[in-house]
């Protein structure tokens, strides 16, 4: 005699009651085990977050960028929970802790430059992209400029300056008013003919105008390369005053501050999560070879860095050398201008230049050689 209906039932119900339980129970023991070494599991699981934030940047929320910019601090926790839960005999979460913190290992190539420029191949076809955020060359010294030769320079924060347009034969340069007398903007000069160009500005309440990003699509040789300059929302982040605070004894305006910087950082994660997507939007699928350049304002441990990492090369990634660090000025520990690079070039060193140090940035030249020619008319204007 079959079953019967009543019979699967209880079954059913049995099994499933078995395997609420057996969750049930997990969770229980997860739980024990996390409240007997909570520091250690909540490291892990930081690192495990940023981690993958990082690898693919899906969450374009201020949080997710705060988490991703603060890796290599969760890197060092993350080494430090596994090794003591070996030591704590939890074997098995700390060899899955082990395993998470070499997963990060190649992301912290975006820190270091480990290139051997001894390795790279010699051609006289390099094109050499200069990009530079000159702080309006307000402070400029001496000749300084002479040492600023390359086939195309992308400027942020621009200022009309004579000396460096003689020395181009093509430019794009837009600019919007920083103060009643002084125009800054973007700029990019080239020495071969500029067919398409495309700019905007970017507005901001209460502050200068001076971010926004011009993509040029250029004659090069025989083929049409595009190039984009973009300098993404400025922070006006300070840390110096927060040193001269503490340093001065003065707690309070310390953390004034400390929470000043948290709320700029906070604007500007927003805003250049837009921003970035607006510069996506003329690059990738594009037919023609491109390069972007400029001043991020981020570190490579977030969410615009990763976003453009999923379709572009990065220069100083691929040929950089040591840490490269760009900034002039506190914090100086970072480098937020970048060379980014579709697969149809081949980079073949990436260096910041240390001893131009008029700005508050320091310049980045990077080589390139174009690896399969597009075999494009002089005529041809770029229709995307």
């Amino acid at each position: 005699m079959l079953p019967s209906i009543h019979y699967y039932k209880s079954e059913i119900l049995y099994f499933f009651q078995g395997l609420l339980q057996n969750a049930f129970d997990g969770l229980i023991s997860s739980y024990r085990f996390f409240n007997q070494f909570p520091k250690a599991y909540s490291s892990l699981i930081y690192l495990f977050v940023s981690m993958s934030f990082c690898y693919y940047p899906i969450f374009n929320h201020w949080i997710a960028g705060f988490i991703m910019m603060t890796l290599p601090f969760a890197l060092l926790l993350g080494i430090f929970a596994s090794g003591y839960l070996f030591y704590k005999k939890q074997k098995m979460i700390a060899t899955i802790g082990a395993v998470w913190v070499l997963c990060s290992l190649p992301i912290m190539k975006r820190f270091v430059g480990v290139s051997n420029e001894k390795t790279h191949r010699i051609s006289a076809n390099f094109l050499n992209v200069l990009s530079f955020n000159s702080e309006s060359f307000s402070r400029i010294e001496n000749n300084s400029l002479a040492t600023l030769q390359a086939d195309i320079a992308c400027f942020q924060e621009y200022a009309p300056n004579q000396q460096i347009e003689n020395q181009y034969v093509h430019k794009i340069v837009k600019l919007t008013n920083f103060s009643e007398n002084r125009k800054v903007g973007l700029a990019i000069f080239t020495k071969y003919p500029i067919v398409k160009q495309y700019g905007k500005i970017w507005s901001r309440t209460a502050a200068p105008n001076i971010n926004g990003f011009i993509c040029a699509d250029i004659v090069y040789q025989n083929d049409t390369v595009r190039i984009v300059n973009t300098h993404l929302w400025s922070m006006g982040v300070r840390i110096n005053k927060a040193f001269d605070a503490f340093k001065h004894g003065e707690i309070k305006r310390f953390f004034f501050e400390i929470s000043d910087t948290i709320t700029r950082l906070k604007d500007g994660f927003n805003a250049r999560d837009k921003q970035v997507a607006e510069v996506e939007s003329y690059v990738v699928g594009s037919k023609y070879p491109v390069i972007i350049c400029g001043d991020f304002n981020e570190t490579p441990f977030s969410y615009t860095y990763g976003k453009l990492s999923l379709n572009f090369g990065n220069a100083f990634e691929e040929a950089g050398q040591g840490l490269g660090f760009t900034l002039n000025r506190h914090p100086y520990c970072v480098r937020i201008d970048q060379q980014f690079f579709s697969s149809d070039w081949q980079v073949q060193s990436c260096k910041t230049i240390p001893t131009i140090n008029f700005s508050d940035h320091f310049p980045v030249m990077a080589q390139y050689i174009l690896k399969k020619p597009t075999i494009a008319p002089l005529a041809l204007v770029a229709q995307r």
